[in-house]
């Protein structure tokens, strides 16, 4: 009978544990920055000016102050709210809203 049994459950949680981490970085380092992305493409430019129209990171003017140099120039004029309200429920009329 072993006299400190909690010493193997030490040993066997340390051992997991760098087991793990061992794998998580021989994993890490299969993947590269712009490798096997398996989210593809970002697509082309203008499937990703659509997207920046529908998923505008910029501030809008007529929820909150207006602020000059808040919005690049080529972004100047945002969706109007009507339309802004719009988008999900013409793009997915599946949903019923």
């Amino acid at each position: 009978m072993d006299r400190y049994p909690h010493k193997k459950v030490n040993d066997m949680k340390r051992q997991s544990l760098a087991t793990l981490t061992l794998a998580l970085a021989a994993l890490s380092s299969m993947v590269g920055c712009r490798g096997n992305n398996p989210f593809g493409p970002p697509g082309s430019l203008e499937q990703q000016q659509a997207s920046a129209v529908i998923h505008d990171p910029y501030p809008q003017n007529d929820i909150g102050p207006y602020e000059a140099g808040a919005r690049p120039p080529s972004y100047q004029n945002p969706l109007p709210e009507p339309v802004r309200n719009r988008i999900v429920t013409d793009s997915m009329p599946w949903l019923g809203r």
